[in-house]
């Protein structure tokens, strides 16, 4: 726990300051291609994620939850200046990714009266930024990112939950949770889609 706050302060003071580096040091981008790297890895991750979470699966009060999954991570997009860096010679990048109104929190639900939908947990807008290692180690080899972490959570605006399915009721009630309880909300986002996200972009990178 303590080194992931230790990153995540790390993350923030390359944002808030910047980094330079000399091209005659041992942190050296010339020649590396950081752009295509990353671009090549938001346009393979999923627009579907099943979660191994065991929490939203089971039978409750006559409705059965059929598991958590994501939707929308192939739709988050680079947003801003990739910060290069190097710690100890390594070299390294911060990257901060965000989306609008894409990504979703997603269990589905039926009853044993054939009655089916979803419940949803989405944000308007979010921006996370994270660290990935930088491996090239001649000039025109091909960059090979390794995600490192932490995942840092920069905005989470506008987090509503919603049934679909369930009847106006319960639309009502969901839309009330979400206005009452956004702090309760907020941490079951954070628990859930940032190892989920970890997850797909080492997924891909493997």
């Amino acid at each position: 726990m303590a080194e992931k706050v230790i990153l995540a302060l790390a993350c923030l003071a390359i944002s808030a300051a910047g980094f330079e580096y000399r091209t005659e040091s041992s942190c050296d981008f010339s020649g590396i291609d950081l752009d295509g790297p990353i671009n090549r890895m938001l346009s393979k991750l999923p627009a579907y994620e099943l979660s191994q979470s065991p929490l939203y699966k089971g039978e409750f009060a006559g409705v059965d939850f059929l598991g958590l999954n994501f939707t929308g991570l192939n739709k988050l997009q680079r947003y801003g200046a990739i910060a290069p860096f190097c710690v100890d010679g390594i070299r390294k990048v911060q990257v901060d990714f965000a989306q609008h109104d894409d990504l979703a929190l997603i269990v589905p639900w039926k009853t044993c009266k054939g009655r089916n939908g979803i419940l949803q947990l989405k944000p308007l807008v979010s921006r996370i930024t994270t660290i990935f290692r930088i491996e090239a180690n001649e000039l025109g080899q091909v960059t090979k990112l390794v995600h490192e972490g932490p995942v840092v959570p920069v905005a989470t605006e506008q987090l509503k939950a919603s049934v679909h399915g369930g009847g106006f009721f319960l639309s009502i009630m969901t839309e009330y949770l979400s206005y009452a309880f956004p702090a309760f909300l907020r941490e079951i986002w954070n628990q859930e889609f940032y190892p989920m996200f970890e997850m797909s972009v080492k997924k891909v990178l493997a």
